[in-house]
């Protein structure tokens, strides 16, 4: 538990104890529940705005009364509830998983000592991040009730269309995640034995292509 909470505030502490000791259990457990619980909770507090919006949507598109009805039950019921709480966590632990399998890849490339289980262990600690940005989220959320609450430079766009590719991309750059980057960057220079300027560069590079691509993808999703 010790570890858990001094990653917030003695981050150094916990990866040179990693070093010696990789662990990504715990953290990896929690990071899943909290998804999970922020997922269900959001569906919960937005079901009536976002109910709202699509059948707004679905009038403009012409869409007879009848589907939209049908679409209005499905949206109201459990479904759409238990679907985000599993879906939800399933992508962040792929997400975890796929980050330590390139950072592990790219490091003796960067001058340092490849191994996957202390790298996940550096990515699963500083996932931790997330719990204090969901407990955010959560806050505005029920403050706003819209599920179009953000911690990123999209704050500072509110008029760009929400489906756009640069409200997409200035979304992706959320202060948490950044907070969460830099963690890693110092894990695996502590870890690894990278040089800090190359930690730095290596996990940055990833993370930068991981938001481009994100925002190119996110424009074949759903269009509101």
């Amino acid at each position: 538990m010790t570890r858990l909470l001094d990653i917030f505030h003695a981050p150094v502490k916990v990866f040179t104890s990693l070093k010696e000791k990789p662990e990504w259990v715990t953290p990896f457990v929690i990071v899943l529940i909290v998804v999970a619980l922020s997922a269900a909770l959001t569906v919960s507090m937005t079901r009536e705005t976002v109910m709202a919006q699509q059948e707004e949507i679905l009038r403009e598109r012409g869409v007879e009364e009848e589907q939209i009805e049908r679409a209005m039950q499905f949206a109201s019921g459990p479904v759409a509830m238990i679907t985000s709480t599993i879906i939800a966590p399933f992508i962040i632990a792929l997400m975890l998983l796929v980050f330590a399998a390139i950072l592990n890849l790219f490091i003796p490339l960067f001058g340092g000592k490849g191994a996957f289980k202390p790298v996940f262990s550096v990515v699963c600690f500083s996932s931790l991040i997330k719990v204090p940005g969901a407990i955010l989220r959560l806050i505005l959320i029920i403050i706003t009730k819209s599920p179009y609450v953000t911690a990123s430079l999209a704050l500072f766009a509110p008029t760009l269309a929400k489906t756009s590719f640069s409200y997409r991309l200035l979304a992706g750059v959320d202060f948490f995640i950044i907070w969460e980057m830099i963690l890693v960057a110092l894990g695996i220079a502590i870890t690894s034995e990278v040089r800090k300027n190359n930690a730095y560069v290596l996990v940055f590079i990833i993370w930068i292509a991981s938001v481009f691509i994100g925002a190119g993808l996110g424009m074949f999703g759903p269009r509101g």
